[in-house]
Order: C-alpha cells, then sequence, then structure tokens
C-alpha cells in the first residue's frame, strides 16, 4: 500500500483552515454546502454513519495509528446537531469497518461488517447500541458481509450487496456479492429469501422510500470496476429487481441518504481524471419522476464515509480525500433546500 505525502498539508492544517466554523454559500435551488465541525476524535474513514433524532453517530472505521498505517477502530461517537457538540458513546465489542447500520426506533443496528489487521474478512456478528455489548442474532451462516446496501421499513432492515474480503494494501484482493436479506428487529430473525442483485455490488449506496428498496452505484470487485445503476425491488412484492434510469456519474465508495421523496448520493471513488481519484459529483435521483439531477458538488470530495439526513441537512463526516487511504475529520453538510 502506498501512502500518499501529497495531501500531509490537509491532514495536518485542516483543523486550523477549516476549524469548526461555518462556511455559508449562496443559496440556489441546487442546495448549498455549510462546512460542519471537525470530528472529535480525529480523522476516520471506512466508518458506518447514522443518526437517532438530532445525533449523527460514527461507528467504527478506519484512521491512522502513529506509524501512519491503516488501523481499524473500535471509536463511537456522536454529533449533536443542535448545540454542536461531539460526544465519546461505549466503544465496540470489536475494532470493525465496513459495518452495516441502520437506526429502527432509536436503535442503531449493526448487521455485519469486515475486520482484522490488512487482511479484513466478513464478521457475522451483530449488535444493537444499548450500548453495542447486546449481541442480537447473527447473520446467518454463508450471509457474512460488509459495504452493503441498507434501507428501512417499518420494523424490518434490508442488506443488498456487500463484499466478504479486503485485502487493505497494493495488489490485494477483494470481492463482491448479489445476496439480499432482512432482519426484523421485533423477531430478532433474519429472512435470507430473496431475488439476489442483477449483479454483485459492494461499496454501494442503498435506501428505501415507502415500499421500494433502492440500491445504487456500487462497485464490483475493485475500485474502478464500478457503475451507475439504479436497481429498485417492490418490498410488497419482491420477486425480481428493477433496472431504473441509471445516475449520471458512475461511481462506488459514494454516500448516499434520503430526504423526502429523493436520493441524494456524494462523492466516491475510482475518477482517473484527477490525481486523488475521488468523485466530488453531488447527484440526486427523485423516485417519483425515476430522474437525476445534478447538484453542486462536494467543496472537499471524499469517498468512504457515510451520510445521513437530520432536517433538510445531509451530513458526510470524514472519508478518505485520495484513493484507498487518506482518512480526514472534516464534516460537511448539504442543505438540501438551500436554506443555511
Amino acid at each position: 500500500m502506498k501512502f500518499p505525502s501529497l495531501l500531509l498539508g490537509l491532514h495536518l492544517a485542516e483543523a486550523a483552515t477549516l476549524g469548526s466554523r461555518t462556511a455559508h454559500k449562496p443559496k440556489t435551488s441546487q442546495g448549498s454546502w455549510t462546512r460542519q465541525s471537525l470530528i472529535g476524535q480525529g480523522p476516520r474513514q471506512e466508518h458506518s454513519v447514522t443518526s437517532i433524532g438530532s445525533d449523527i453517530y460514527l461507528v467504527g472505521g478506519v484512521a491512522y495509528d502513529s506509524l501512519s498505517v491503516p488501523e481499524t477502530l473500535n471509536r463511537v461517537e456522536y454529533y449533536n446537531t443542535e448545540d454542536k457538540s461531539w460526544h465519546v458513546a461505549a466503544p465496540l465489542p470489536v475494532p470493525l469497518n465496513h459495518g452495516n447500520t441502520a437506526t429502527v426506533d432509536g436503535k442503531i443496528y449493526l448487521l455485519g461488517s469486515l475486520s482484522g489487521a490488512m487482511d479484513w474478512v466478513a464478521m457475522n456478528s451483530s449488535y444493537v447500541y444499548q450500548p453495542f455489548n447486546d449481541t442480537i442474532t447473527p447473520m446467518p451462516n454463508g450471509t457474512a458481509r460488509g459495504s452493503s446496501a441498507m434501507g428501512v421499513r417499518d420494523s424490518k432492515i434490508y442488506v443488498a450487496g456487500g463484499m466478504t474480503i479486503l485485502q487493505a494494501y497494493e495488489g490485494g484482493h477483494q470481492d463482491s456479492v448479489s445476496m439480499v436479506s432482512s432482519y426484523d428487529t421485533l423477531t430478532d430473525s433474519w429472512d435470507i429469501d430473496y431475488p439476489p442483485l442483477p449483479e454483485p455490488r459492494q461499496h454501494v449506496g442503498g435506501a428505501v422510500i415507502s415500499s421500494t428498496f433502492y440500491v445504487i452505484g456500487g462497485r464490483e470487485n475493485g475500485i474502478h470496476q464500478y457503475h451507475n445503476t439504479t436497481y429498485a425491488l417492490d418490498l410488497d412484492n419482491p420477486v425480481e429487481w428493477k433496472e431504473l434510469s441509471p445516475m449520471p456519474t458512475a461511481r462506488g465508495s459514494l454516500a448516499c441518504a434520503a430526504v423526502g421523496k429523493k436520493i441524494y448520493c456524494f462523492g466516491g471513488e475510482g475518477d482517473r481524471s484527477n490525481p486523488q481519484q475521488i468523485f466530488h459529483e453531488t447527484e440526486v435521483y427523485d423516485t417519483t419522476t425515476d430522474s437525476w439531477e445534478t447538484l453542486l458538488p462536494m467543496e472537499v470530495p471524499r469517498h468512504g464515509t457515510g451520510a445521513t439526513a437530520v432536517g433538510n441537512k445531509v451530513y458526510i463526516p470524514g472519508g478518505g480525500v485520495t484513493s484507498a487511504f487518506y482518512p480526514v475529520g472534516i464534516m460537511d453538510a448539504f442543505v438540501v433546500d438551500g436554506e443555511a
């Protein structure tokens, strides 16, 4: 693995240059970007992002250790969007990255992940945050994976695609899967009887709106094997996946979040047109018209993070600013209607 040095200035100086100020951008019909507080416990990427009420949770992930080697984390922290403060939460039982997380009825569920030193392999261990030391029924044998598309409908959490191994060094192997399953938070039980995705996907976006599970973009077995597909499964009649209008910019390792009837997608990895190979695109899918629109690009392009909506703001904490590894502590918010 080659660790970049050209971006060292951003990593070391981001607290001084970005600080906790909020940068207000002109209001436009395309929304606007605001700079939020730096992550309390420092830079990270490949973490999970979800929210409970006004609190945004960061779960696990990867940061550099004292020797600038990627280290998998057991850290959990949250940001209160009302008083704009960071708080340390109880840690995970084990360090993990690429976790599959979702929130149901005020509880965070973690359903599978990757873990390890530089060979990150799938774990089927599953937890509910009370804190995370409360275990729940693990993913069924043969379905363990991380980096999946996630969606929630009522008491059920849907998990599509993902990966079972990522060797985190140059030339290392990674895979992708097409399996789809759901976990019922009321009965603590799994259902794996769903049609698989039309193609395997990992580092992929997902959301449930009304009765439809959408799976967007993502990649197959490598950074540059990314796609722009939009798949949809009717959860009332989950017989087959339909392919809808493609995302304008094919990419993997993107962050997606739903606001109303729309799904907003940010950043990604694998852009060969710039030295860092990171996408800055912001694109939104309207589920009512099956159409995409291109919005204001990210001010700091990133991959390997997540997105979650609180009100009309979509928060995007941390992520990597160059291909593979280079975590930062920046957190931005995209204001959907242009009201900062």
